[in-house]
C-alpha cells in the first residue's frame, strides 16, 4: 500500500509539472487546463499605454494556423487588483465614480490598479496603494477574494490577470497619493450591499467592477455583515 501511495504521488507531480510547462503562454498563477494548442509566433502590432499582441496558434484540431489580436498592459509587471471598502460601522461601501473611455461613459466602480515595479511584485502592496489613492483609505482588515496563488484573467482576449481584495474598516487618509493625469474619480461613500446589487443589474459598473463587487458580498456574508 505504502507502495502504491507512493507511486500514485509521484505520478500526480509529475501531471502536474508536465502540465504547467506544456503551455509557455499560461501563467504559473493561474489555474491551468491542459490543451494542445501552441504559439507559433508573436508579435507587438501596437504599444502604447497598452499594447496589442498578434497572436499565432496551431492545433491538431485546425487545418491552418489561427490568428488572435490579444492586449495586455505595457507598465505592468504582475497584473491587476481591484479592491471592494467595506465600514462594518455603517454597513456601507465606498466606490468611486469615473469616465470610462471605452464605453464613453461615467460608472460606477471600484479601486482598481496594475501591479508595478513600485510595488515589488506584491498585489496587496498594489492593492493598499490604490485603495489609498483612489478612496482615500488605507489600513483595515484584508480579505484576498480568490484563492492564494490565484489570478483570474480579465476577458478571452486580455492577457492582464486580476486579484480582487476586501478590506473592511479601513480608515480615512487627509493626505492621500495623487491620482494618474488621466484618472477624474469621484469618491462615493455610504453605498449599501442592496444598492451594489442594483448598480450591478443596471449597468452601472464594468464587469469587472461587478465581479469584484458580487465576490465581495459573498465574503460579506460569510462574515456576518450582511444578511
Amino acid at each position: 500500500m505504502k507502495r502504491f501511495i507512493l507511486s500514485l504521488l509521484f505520478t500526480t507531480a509529475w501531471f502536474l509539472v508536465d502540465a504547467s510547462s506544456s503551455n509557455e503562454a499560461s501563467s504559473s498563477r493561474a489555474f491551468f487546463r491542459p490543451h494542445d494548442y501552441d504559439i507559433v509566433r508573436e508579435e507587438v502590432i501596437f504599444e502604447g499605454w497598452r499594447k496589442v499582441t498578434r497572436r499565432t496558434v496551431q492545433s491538431p484540431k485546425m487545418t491552418k494556423h489561427i490568428e488572435f489580436e490579444v492586449i495586455d498592459q505595457t507598465h505592468s509587471t504582475g497584473g491587476a487588483v481591484i479592491i471592494f471598502a467595506w465600514n462594518s460601522t455603517s454597513k456601507s461601501a465606498t466606490i468611486i465614480r469615473e469616465y470610462m473611455p471605452g464605453c464613453h461613459r461615467v460608472l460606477g466602480g471600484l479601486a482598481a490598479g496594475l501591479v508595478e515595479q513600485k510595488h515589488g511584485g506584491s498585489e496587496e502592496a498594489a492593492a493598499r496603494h490604490e485603495l489609498e489613492e483612489e478612496c482615500h483609505l488605507a489600513g483595515g482588515t484584508w480579505y484576498r477574494l480568490i484563492d492564494e496563488g490565484v489570478s483570474v484573467p480579465m476577458d478571452k482576449y486580455v492577457q492582464t490577470e486580476i486579484v480582487p481584495y476586501l478590506v473592511v474598516d479601513p480608515h480615512h487618509v487627509p493626505n492621500p497619493k495623487p491620482i494618474d493625469d488621466e484618472e477624474d474619480i469621484e469618491i462615493v461613500s455610504d453605498v449599501s450591499a442592496d444598492e451594489i446589487m442594483q448598480m450591478v443589474k443596471k449597468g452601472d459598473m464594468n464587469l469587472v467592477g461587478g465581479w469584484g463587487a458580487l465576490l465581495a458580498l459573498v465574503k460579506l456574508r460569510e462574515l456576518g455583515e450582511i444578511e
